[in-house]
């Protein structure tokens, strides 16, 4: 791979730039279990890894049959603060990392800009992205769909073949193969079997190189 084939590289938020996942899906599995949609943290992490909190809703009124009260969103939102604040961490090795790629970065999530703008912050990576922050709601579909890296490739003026693009999820990998960048699938799972089942499935959904340690990534761009 030439050192200069890239010419951007596209982070996605969580799972990836910062470890809220856990946080974010344990409050879940919490407020709709109590809200009478009994589920446990290992199922959200299982159905829902990747996709947009929409499409979440939306699977959680259909298999129940029944609605989610009205604020449901504002109270996860509202309930995951306290614990943002206190429990989350950057990847482990992403903040070097980020100072030694020297090619244009940005980031292209699922989240709205008010959750990214909220985990940079706390994390103390915001600085990195100086405004090039790039969120499905600026566009139609979310992730699968390739919307978002499309769009944060036009707004920096990139060719999408000249994209590298750092996913953990499998509807981001498979969004930003369609989008015809290159994906580097960064599989953060420690546990040999679950390390396994994310390598394979990054790979499957259009992952060009799986990797586990943050600490890789500027040797392989």
């Amino acid at each position: 791979m030439g050192q200069n084939q890239f010419e951007l590289v596209i982070f996605d938020c969580d799972g990836v730039l910062v470890d809220s996942e856990p946080i974010i899906n344990r409050i879940f599995a919490e407020t709709l279990t109590e809200a009478g949609f009994p589920i446990t943290y290992a199922e959200v992490t299982q159905k829902f890894i990747g996709k947009s909190l929409k499409n979440c809703l939306e699977i959680i009124e259909t298999s129940y049959n029944k609605p989610l009260p009205k604020n449901f969103i504002e109270l996860c939102k509202e309930r995951e603060m306290a614990p943002l604040e206190k429990e989350l961490k950057p990847v482990p090795g992403i903040s070097e990392v980020l100072e030694q790629i020297t090619l244009p970065k940005c980031v292209a999530s699922n989240s709205s800009h008010r959750h990214i703008q909220l985990v940079l912050k706390l994390t103390g990576l915001i600085h990195n992205f100086d405004g090039k922050i790039y969120s499905a709601n600026d566009v139609l579909r979310p992730k699968p769909f390739p919307d978002v890296y499309l769009y944060a490739a036009e707004q920096m003026n990139t060719n999408p073949e000249y994209c590298a693009v750092i996913e953990d999820s499998v509807p981001g990998v498979q969004a930003a193969s369609a989008a015809g960048m290159t994906v580097f699938g960064y599989a953060y799972h420690s546990d040999a079997y679950g390390g396994l089942r994310q390598r394979t499935a990054l790979l499957e959904a259009g992952a060009k190189i799986v990797f586990n340690d943050m600490r890789q990534l500027a040797q392989l761009l």
